[in-house]
């Protein structure tokens, strides 16, 4: 009999790619708040994370052998201009949902963003201690902690940003604007001040897969590219690699929503969110791909 897997933000871009990836081979179960999405091979299910009451009674319904949380506000300027409601999408509602999985036996995956480091021009091994500088570092840093510490089964995937294909004309990546604007032929300005690899969002849920396939318990895993970039750059290699004129993509400087009140007291020029990966491929046996290679494994995923 296949496991259960319940995925909470089954409609956001990761979650319903996570459907995707699991939907061979597991049964599958997602929830959405506002945004439903079909997905073939998911019951999908309403739930609002932030009421206690509706997590225990969809987690007791369903009882799964794995629960995944992928909901939560993923946009760093959406997370700056609202930090109450980052705090509680990213942090409460993951609290409700991990302590209801524990109740039932269940085994909780979370994946963190590289956004909960500091920046700085080094290269972040997963014992550094989290030192975020945006609201939404804030958040993750925060669930990241309180899993740890209150989980007794549990993953946490600590990744880069990933881009893909969402399923929800709503809930796209960041890369899916520029896609658009370069297949139209328009310039699009995109940032060169913050580094950091750049995954395939298949990669990732591959990882997951293998995760729980090797029954993994009490780990946190760094997961990104060996090389970092700019998104100016990755977009730059995004045209070389499927085709498309690079010259439409312009160098501009995004600024990053610091959250003074945590940060440090002077900006940097530039940031570097560098993670170490040995740890992840040493116990999976495997090679993080560069950047390119991602881009190459996505070409041939989505035929050209």
């Amino acid at each position: 009999m296949r496991k259960t897997v319940l995925i909470f933000g089954a409609s956001s871009f990761l979650g319903s790619n996570l459907v995707e990836a699991f939907g061979q081979d597991y049964r599958i179960v997602g929830t959405y708040l506002t945004t439903p999405v079909k997905v073939p091979g998911m019951l999908s299910v309403r739930c609002d994370v932030l009421k206690k009451e509706n997590v225990q009674r969809l987690l007791g319904l369903f009882r799964p052998q794995i629960t995944i949380y992928a909901a939560g506000m993923s946009s760093i300027s959406a997370c700056h201009a609202n930090p109450k409601l980052a705090d509680a999408l990213n942090s409460a509602g993951l609290t409700n949902v991990c302590s209801s999985a524990e109740r039932v036996g269940s085994k909780f995956i979370f994946v963190s963003s590289s956004f909960v480091l500091g920046g700085e021009d080094v290269s972040y091994h997963e014992s550094d201690t989290p030192f975020p500088g945006t609201s939404y570092g804030s958040s993750l840093a925060s669930s990241e902690f309180y899993v740890q510490k209150s989980c007794l089964n549990y993953i946490i995937f600590r990744s880069c940003p990933l881009y893909g294909r969402a399923y929800h004309p709503t809930r796209r990546n960041w890369l899916e604007p520029i896609e658009s604007a370069i297949v139209q032929g328009q310039q699009v300005a995109v940032d060169d001040s913050v580094s950091h690899g750049h995954l395939d969002v298949q990669i990732l849920a591959k990882l997951i897969k293998l995760g729980i396939e090797k029954n993994v318990t009490n780990r946190l895993f760094q997961i990104t590219s060996q090389n970092i970039m700019s998104r100016y750059d990755f977009a730059r290699l995004y045209c070389q690699t499927f085709g498309k004129d690079e010259n439409l993509i312009v160098r501009a400087q995004w600024p990053l929503p610091l959250d003074n009140s945590q940060f440090r007291s002077k900006a940097l020029e530039k940031y570097n969110f560098r993670m170490d990966t040995k740890n992840a491929e040493e116990f999976f046996t495997l090679r993080m791909p560069t950047v390119e290679e991602s881009l190459k494994a996505t070409k041939k995923r989505l035929a050209g």
